[in-house]
């Protein structure tokens, strides 16, 4: 069981990379560079920004607000990842509960950064990235 729950972490970490990689192109769109670090959060929070604002006029399925999530969620569990928390044992893995990828770690402890891309989305900015990923790393 402990082999098929690796399997399924290391499919999730690679569909998170991927997923990753087509966040930081997409920037590119936006003479945007992603490049995982702390800075590019402003520049994260400002490309959310647009399509938080977008949502309201273009009226996407919730499926294509998922899928956005995916995109620049992962974006932002790599770079909280890359920034300290792979160091203190975090990883991608999913819940039996969730569908939804999120970082996990031996301790218990859960951050999901695709729903907070979600919540970003549809809230606004009283969800801002930039804030979380700064309270992440404060806290970690």
């Amino acid at each position: 069981k402990k082999r098929n729950k690796d399997n399924a972490n290391k499919e999730v970490e690679i569909f998170a990379k991927n997923y990753s990689a087509t966040a930081v192109d997409y920037a590119k769109h936006f003479s945007k560079n992603l490049d995982y670090s702390k800075d590019s959060m402003a520049d994260l929070e400002e490309i959310l920004d647009y399509y938080s604002k977008d949502i309201s006029v273009s009226k996407p399925t919730d499926n294509q607000i998922w899928s956005m999530s995916l995109i620049f969620g992962s974006y932002l569990g790599e770079t909280i990842l890359k920034n300290g928390f792979a160091q203190k044992g975090y990883r991608w893995g999913k819940e039996d509960t969730s569908k939804i990828p999120l970082l996990v770690c031996d301790n218990g402890w859960r951050v999901t950064p695709i729903d907070k891309v979600y919540k970003r989305l549809v809230n606004g900015s009283s969800d801002n990235v930039a804030s979380f990923y700064a309270y992440a790393m404060n806290n970690l």
